[in-house]
């Protein structure tokens, strides 16, 4: 049995990938929510469908653009983990939109209503299968929009990850096998 010989990157070259893949995932989700929060929201009267499509189409083409970056990328765990810390956010911000958009127009779809911050935390307490009930929905409208996100919630959860996970797949074998930490060689009999 021949003995490993990995070429590790050096321990402050790991440090380096790992603060570059911090402050990157940062900035996007930091850009993503200055965005939520500075840019007005709509009133409007009706679940909105068709505003809620194009989101959730944006929604696809941004996971789209992730695969093949992954796929092509030195480092596609570190770009698998980056990817998803920008799509989870996007989701749950589209959903938080939708639903202060509609607490605007008509303040009786919700127990209560919504400002920002309470549209983004019963966003949040959905996709997480919390659900305290300080906040429902109490319009038919809202309750099959709530329907919505806790279905897609699923999709997301199964689908997305497992196609951002065989993505770094896809990019390991395409390297040759070499992980993320440098190529480590193989075991040979």
């Amino acid at each position: 049995m021949a003995p490993l010989a990995p070429s590790l990157p050096s321990g402050r070259h790991a440090w380096r990938l790992g603060l570059l893949l911090l402050c990157r995932m940062t900035l996007s989700v930091s850009a993503l929510l200055l965005a939520y929060f500075l840019i007005p929201t709509r009133n409007t009267r009706s679940a909105d469908w068709p505003w809620l499509l194009l989101e959730l189409g944006v929604f696809g083409v941004v996971v789209g653009v992730q695969v093949p970056a992954i796929v092509k990328a030195k480092y596609p765990i570190l770009r698998a983990i980056e990817a998803l810390a920008i799509v989870v956010p996007l989701y749950l911000l589209i959903f938080a939109r939708v639903y202060l958009s509609n607490s605007l127009g008509d303040p009786s779809v919700f127990n209560q209503p919504l400002d920002k911050t309470t549209a983004l935390y019963f966003t949040v307490t959905v996709f997480a299968t919390v659900g305290f009930g300080d906040i429902v929905a109490q319009a038919n409208s809202m309750r099959a929009l709530v329907t919505v996100q806790m279905l897609l919630n699923l999709v997301l959860l199964g689908l997305v990850i497992r196609l951002l996970t065989a993505s770094a797949r896809r990019g390991i074998a395409r390297q040759g096998g070499r992980t993320d930490l440098g190529e480590i060689g193989r075991v040979r009999d």
